[in-house]
């Protein structure tokens, strides 16, 4: 807060209003400790830039300068009104204006739609307050038309119910069942990292009822699947965790969700998570082949109750670099060249290591491989 304040008295002793702004507000309000502080001005882009010595065009078209002060950042925004929203995501244009109101006006939520002086005097035009006692999510004014303006603000009233563990107002509510076909408009990526955050909340089953609830879901890519007992689950910080959760339940396979276009290496994870939940039984090779994420979503989903890194800490090795040998010394050892019979011994000799069958010792190994090899070819 200290950044943001010095940034709106240079904003104020050069005669332009300046105010902290959005969920920052709020969250100081609820006694917590924002992350980040964001602060609202009538001095134009151009302004801003003119009274900081280090600034970054983030956002200059729709009014935003990234200010550097004192080894931080913070974003600066001119007061502003929005044009249409053809996208459903950004407005066409934008208008900067002198009214703070008029700035406010065009925010989602009242609860975000307040302002604060740097006497940490609080400027509440719509009601953010008022509705903060009430742990109340509510539009400001009018909810279908913010909603038709950006239709990701549905989904946002869904995770802020979770996240702040509020209802959210009834004509709010209502808006969202009349307007959900509109985040058909929205690009998936953006909804996935909406649902991610839903993911984190320690309320997840509240959002989750509400998506159901709303009829958002129906026009979410496999919407059906969110339909499910949330009660069930619980947030470790882990938003692959919930995913794998719905994928676990419905008992499907990460193909289900592909329209989500999550990463290769999420893929990766959430495939092996539920390969390991699926397992009639864990042995060491388990603990060994499967890495400690992937372990702990899986004994998550599975309902087992292990401590993880303890157990991967006493196995012999911990992964294949650690081995006492190479392909290379396989190869000098059965004169034969590289080829697939390689990978599948490399893998038997973890398996005796790791089983504990067999020492992690360049010697012993050898003498076990030459029997071995020579007994099977």
């Amino acid at each position: 807060m200290k950044t943001a304040v010095k940034a709106i008295r240079t904003l104020e002793d050069a005669g332009y209003e300046a105010y902290m702004v959005g969920g920052a507000v709020r969250d100081f309000l609820l006694g917590k400790q924002p992350d980040d502080w964001d602060v609202a001005t009538n001095a134009t882009p151009e302004k801003v830039k003119e009274l900081f010595n280090r600034t970054v065009d983030t956002g200059i078209e729709h009014g935003t300068v990234l200010v550097l002060l004192d080894g931080e950042g913070i974003e600066v925004t001119t007061f502003r009104t929005d044009g249409l929203y053809t996208d459903k995501r950004r407005p066409d244009s934008v208008e900067f204006v002198q009214s703070l109101e008029e700035d406010l006006k065009r925010r989602d939520f009242t609860i975000n739609a307040m302002a604060m002086a740097e006497d940490l005097h609080i400027i509440d035009p719509f009601g953010g307050k008022e509705d903060l006692k009430k742990r109340l999510i509510k539009a400001v004014g009018n909810p279908d038309s913010r909603f038709q303006e950006d239709a990701l603000r549905m989904l946002r009233a869904i995770r802020f119910s979770g996240q702040l563990d509020f209802e959210i107002d009834e004509e709010t509510l209502a808006s969202i069942r009349k307007q959900a076909p509109l985040i058909q408009s929205i690009a998936v990526e953006r909804i996935k990292t909406e649902i991610d955050k839903i993911f984190f909340n320690k309320n997840t089953s509240r959002s989750m009822a509400y998506l159901v609830r709303s009829g958002l879901n129906g026009y979410l890519p496999s919407g059906e699947m969110f339909n499910l007992d949330w009660s069930l689950y619980k947030e470790e910080g882990d938003h692959l965790k919930g995913w794998s959760f719905m994928l676990y339940q419905h008992e499907k396979e990460v193909e289900q969700i592909r329209e989500y276009k999550f990463s290769n290496e999420e893929k990766r994870l959430m495939s092996k998570a539920l390969e390991a939940a699926r397992m009639a039984e864990w042995n060491a090779w388990t603990f060994y082949a499967f890495s400690a994420r992937e372990l702990a979503i899986a004994s998550f989903l599975s309902k087992q109750s292990i401590d993880i890194p303890a157990v991967k800490s006493r196995l012999p090795i911990q992964s294949r670099k650690e081995l006492a040998v190479s392909g290379n010394d396989l190869m000098q050892w059965s004169g034969d060249k590289q080829g697939p019979w390689l990978k599948k011994w490399v893998e038997e000799i973890e398996r005796q290591i790791v089983f504990g069958l067999l020492q992690n010792n360049k010697e012993q190994i050898k003498e076990w491989f030459l029997h071995e090899y020579h007994r099977q070819t």
